[in-house]
């Protein structure tokens, strides 16, 4: 940062200024650790230093349960695949038949539906809004 940055820096933010942070910094107590704090600090370091490795992960004795279960749910998959196919193939959907009073509860139930709808859309929508103010 060359000098008129700095410069523009401080008017736009006079709190920055070097020499006001610098005359706070001098005005200041200085910190004193408590009497046992380095001690304790060093009895620590030395319990980390002493302590023994973690243990590793059995990797070597993993890897075959891995592999089994790898071929156990790729054959699974493979034959429920293999099975599915021809068994969709195979399966017709006839077009239901609808009674005139089904119809029109079923015209209801779609209003139902699209009220249920938009309010949860709603409720949504505002939990996000809400949710970014901080306000939840």
């Amino acid at each position: 940062m060359n000098r008129t940055q700095i410069n523009q820096a401080d008017k736009v933010h006079p709190e920055l200024d070097p020499t006001a942070i610098d005359h706070i910094l001098a005005t200041e107590d200085h910190l004193v650790p408590t009497s046992g704090f380095l001690a304790s600090v060093m009895e620590r370091v030395r319990e980390e230093a002493t302590a023994p490795p973690p243990i590793p992960f059995p990797w070597k004795r993993a890897i075959p349960g891995i592999l089994l279960a790898v071929v156990v749910f790729g054959g699974g998959a493979f034959e429920f695949v293999r099975h599915a196919l021809p068994a969709a193939r195979g399966l017709s959907f006839p077009a239901p038949h609808l009674s005139a009073a089904f119809d029109h509860s079923l015209e209801q139930a779609a209003w139902v539906a699209l009220a249920l709808g938009v309010s949860l859309f709603s409720w949504l929508l505002s939990k996000r809004l809400a949710g970014r103010s901080g306000l939840l």
